[in-house]
Parts: C-alpha cells; structure tokens; sequence
C-alpha cells in the first residue's frame, strides 16, 4: 500500500490549518527550501507533495527544485512571483487565497497524475493508455490525445462514481485558468468524438443523472 506524505515549505499557519482539517495524508512543514534537500535524502514514505509557499519563502533554489520528481504546488498572492519557476507536468501553481476543499481535489489529482507518470501504459478497461506517444489503443487501432484529454481520461478514470461538468470543469482547469461551458463542451465533444470515430466506441464516456463515467 503507497503512503503519501504532503510537505508544507513556509507558511506554518497553512499547516496549522491544514491540519484542522483531518487530512488523510501525513503532513510535515518545513521553514524553509534547505530542509526539502535533507528530507529527500531519506525518504520514508512512497509519495510526496511539496507545497511551496514562495511569499514566505527568502529564496528558492531553482536548479535543485527542478530536480525534485514529486508534485509541487506552489502558492503565492501574486502570479508574477511564477514566472522564474520552470513549469513542467508535475508543477500547479495557485493564486491565494484557496480553500482547502479547493487544494484536497488539487492534491488528489496531482497524486493521480504522479502515478500514472511513471507507468507507460495504463491499463483502462480493454484500452492501453499510453502516455509516451499520448494515445489510447486497443489492439492495432489508437487515437492520438492532448495532455487535456489525457487529464480528463485519468480523472475519470480515477472516479467510480463519476462527476458532475461542474466538478470536471473545477478540478482539470483549477490551474489559475479561466474557463466557460462552450470550452468544456467543446474538449469533451471532441474527445468523445474522436474515441468513437477511431475505435468504435460509443459509450467509453457516458453521462447519467448529469454525471460524466468511463466505462471500464
């Protein structure tokens, strides 16, 4: 069974908070960049989350923070403080204030996406996703994805019990983007569109009762 850890870098009263709200994780708080380098040299846990608090942070070292390979989440109350910090698919960077109920489905999908990183090929019901070349395939038949579709894919996936537009439309685009109906609808027609046209499949993704399911 993995265990996850979410590590708090500055901000101490984030911490305080967080742990009021009986998390399921383990949480840790560090004061400052320097500590994350000593507690990744004796790892105790399978997964972390690094949340980086960079408004209360004196400096951050950027050569050393692109080598940590776990989900980082920084935060900060101006979105230029992001603009020195390399982006890649395991970084969320996120405007304050957040709620926290707004953070646990952030977390979740940051921890989702993690572990589905380090695994070629997913297995979804009869399909391989195979995130190398970005498709999805069932035997000699695929269809090329985006990043967006593949978020989508796993999210779904990763929900059993299925989810509301309104709740994809929060967790997949709550990065700090903007985003209206026509833009969701438009992603999902395509997707659905393009898994039916190229692999036969009317029902991969189904709605009931305004809830969005992969049959798998």
């Amino acid at each position: 069974m993995q265990n996850y850890s979410i590590i708090t870098v500055g901000s101490p009263v984030f911490f305080e908070c967080m742990k009021e709200q009986k998390s399921e994780y383990s949480l840790q708080n560090l004061k400052n960049f320097k500590d994350v380098e000593a507690i990744l040299k004796s790892p105790l846990v399978d997964i972390y989350v690094f949340l980086f608090f960079i408004d209360d942070l004196d400096m951050l070292d950027l050569k050393e923070l692109n080598k940590i390979k776990y989900p980082k989440i920084f935060f900060s109350q101006d979105t230029e403080n992001f603009k020195n910090i390399k982006e890649n698919v395991l970084s969320i960077f996120l405007k304050l204030p957040i709620n926290y109920q707004d953070l646990e489905k952030i977390i979740k999908l940051s921890i989702l996406k993690f572990k589905f990183l380090f695994q070629s090929k997913v297995e979804i019901g009869k399909y391989n996703l195979d995130k190398n070349v970005r498709a999805i395939m069932h035997g000699k038949k695929f269809v090329k994805l985006t990043e967006r579709e593949m978020d989508i894919i796993l999210y779904l996936y990763g929900k059993k019990e299925g989810a509301t537009k309104q709740e994809i439309m929060k967790d997949i685009w709550s990065h700090g983007e903007e985003i209206d109906s026509h833009t969701y609808e438009t992603h999902l027609y395509r997707l659905r569109q393009k898994i039916q046209s190229k692999l036969n499949d009317k029902k991969f993704i189904t709605v009931k009762n305004s809830r969005y399911f992969i049959l798998s």
